[in-house]
């Protein structure tokens, strides 16, 4: 009986033994776990320490200054516009060269990616396309130009600025069309694929036209009137540029089968060019000159 008695109590004593054992085990596995967990945290900079960089540059005309010729017509191709004085019109893919030092008014220059892992992902400033006095701009920060960006997910303002009636069509890497109604009531579209969207009008005025870069990230800027550039908060490392500017060279025209009036345009396709940069935080911008010629117009099919 008493070594049934001692036999129980050296089981009771391994079982006891291998349970604070096991405990233990447990508790330092849950130990070593929080303790990378903390570390991989605290490894995360916060968005405002992430290294960054910028670039600059110009883009410039070489060669003499192109003379793009523009269109006359009536403000509709419809019949009951058809007898009113046809007005001149500009070439809206004319490019605005400056005379002094030949740089090239709203050039896009932009990061060449589909998309970046940056942790300081921003939208650009809200943009309004506007149709007034026969024109259409785009509204972005103030500043009226025919480009304008949006990121991919945010949304843009189509707003009528007079008392006449239009239709904004989307072609390009977008394809829809907004009645534009009412006067100044905006009519608001959201854009969930990148590319770039080219905006006329459904309703005849050919010379009408602008373009929507939507990226999904904010690396992009429109030439200012000398053709300068900056691109600000690049994440560092070796990047791909491209720079776009429009083509003037008309390829095809629809004609209105009772007026014979032009009522749409279509043109060549934009000039490119592309170039890489290296990014290195806290560096002074990389100063990059682009050049564009008529022969790179005229390469374009």
């Amino acid at each position: 009986m008493l070594d049934n008695f001692a036999s129980g109590s050296l089981i009771k004593t391994l079982l006891l033994s291998l349970f604070i054992s096991g405990t233990g085990c447990s508790e330092k596995s849950k130990t070593t776990i929080n303790s990378q967990t903390t570390i991989f945290s605290s490894s995360l900079k916060p968005k405002e320490e992430l290294s960054t960089g910028s670039i600059k540059g110009q883009v410039f005309w070489s060669g003499p200054t192109p003379i793009v010729e523009g269109f006359t017509g009536p403000i509709s191709p419809l019949s009951e516009h058809a007898s009113k004085p046809r007005l001149p019109w500009p070439n809206p893919n004319a490019p605005k060269i400056n005379p002094i030092n030949k740089g090239i008014q709203h050039a896009v220059v932009f990061l060449d990616v589909p998309e970046t892992n940056n942790l300081n992902k921003i939208s650009f400033p809200p943009a309004q396309v506007e149709t007034d006095n026969f024109k259409m701009q785009i509204n972005q920060a103030g500043t009226f130009s025919p480009v304008g960006f949006v990121t991919v997910g945010d949304g843009v303002d189509f707003v009528n600025k007079q008392d006449f009636f239009y239709s904004i069509r989307a072609r390009g890497d977008a394809f829809f069309s907004i009645p534009l109604s009412n006067k100044n009531k905006p009519v608001h579209r959201v854009f969930t694929k990148p590319g770039i969207a080219t905006l006329t009008t459904g309703t005849g005025q050919f010379w009408m036209r602008s373009h929507l870069f939507v990226l999904t990230h904010p690396y992009a800027a429109s030439c200012d009137k000398n053709g300068s550039f900056e691109i600000a908060n690049l994440p560092q490392g070796r990047h791909d540029f491209k720079v776009w500017i429009p083509n003037w060279r008309v390829c095809e025209k629809e004609i209105d089968a009772e007026t014979w009036e032009i009522t749409r345009l279509e043109f060549a396709p934009p000039a490119t060019k592309k170039f890489s940069a290296s990014i290195l935080p806290n560096s002074a911008p990389i100063d990059q000159k682009i050049d564009f010629a008529l022969s790179d117009m005229q390469a374009q099919k």
